[in-house]
């Protein structure tokens, strides 16, 4: 696995979706338990010049329970990112190596959502709530894990 952010620079971001809903009042002092589920799709985009621009959709769903009704959310939180790459050194790597490479960027986009994010927790009395900032051990995982435990 190639790590794209050797060769591709952070050009654009922007929040296309941002929907939060709180069912009940958390206390500060409740044990719930969160799940946090990351999901980046890459987009080939038009580009003009010798190297390309490669556009990545994130979407974070993070969903906190009672740990004895896990069935029963105390509040959901889902965010959309939309961010663009741009190539800025190397010969120019087509989409199909991007594609397969995307999963190196979370280590770039966790600390952008996690900065959108926690503002949304605070508003709603979720302080305790802390996203990951980076990926598990070193970060060459294949992608984003599916699920992360957060308290």
């Amino acid at each position: 696995m190639i790590n794209l952010l050797e060769n591709f620079s952070l050009a654009h971001t922007q929040v296309t979706r941002l929907n939060a809903e709180l069912s009940e009042i958390v206390p500060p002092n409740q044990a719930f338990s969160a799940k946090v589920e990351l999901k980046l799709t890459p987009l080939e985009m038009h580009f003009e010049g010798e190297l390309p621009q490669y556009q990545v959709t994130a979407r974070l769903v993070c969903r906190g329970s009672r740990e004895d009704s896990p069935d029963q959310p105390l509040f959901t939180v889902e965010l959309v990112l939309q961010a663009v790459y741009s190539q800025f050194r190397g010969e120019p790597v087509d989409f199909e190596t991007f594609k397969a490479n995307h999963g190196t960027l979370t280590r770039q986009l966790y600390p952008l959502i996690h900065h959108q994010l926690q503002p949304v927790f605070k508003q709603f009395g979720l302080d305790q709530v802390k996203l990951p900032y980076d990926l598990a051990g070193n970060g060459q995982e294949q992608g984003p894990p599916a699920q992360r435990q957060v308290h």
